[in-house]
């Protein structure tokens, strides 16, 4: 039995992942996030997605379906790297999601403002 190098072992192992982030992207972030919370998952903190899952539920629910250009214009980032974060071909960084985390802040201050406080 021939064993396979080592760029066919990476090969490999980047199949693997990009096989696991294609089974968890069948639901969309926002499903999960939201299925979540109504099943009353959790203690009411907020909910531990990884860092890839929170910045697409963060783009979703700023963007909508095609948020991956919306949001890495915001970010100041290539498109391209933003796509590639999302079929796990690469990883943001923290800084990246803090900076989506404070524009998803401030557009829902702002949306608050405009609406108004809930039921």
């Amino acid at each position: 039995m021939i064993s396979p190098n080592a760029s066919e072992r990476r090969a490999e192992a980047l199949e693997r992942r990009l096989a696991r982030v294609r089974a968890d992207e069948k639901k969309s972030a926002i499903e999960t996030v939201m299925a979540r919370r109504d099943r009353n998952e959790g203690n009411g903190a907020l909910p531990e997605l990884s860092i890839t899952a929170e910045i697409s539920a963060i783009g979703e629910l700023l963007y909508g379906d095609r948020w991956t250009t919306g949001l890495a214009l915001d970010l100041g980032v290539n498109p391209r790297e933003v796509r590639r974060w999302k079929s796990g071909a690469d990883q943001p960084e923290e800084r990246d999601l803090r900076v989506a985390r404070s524009i998803a802040r401030r557009r829902a201050k702002a949306i608050l403002h405009l609406v108004g406080p809930g039921d």
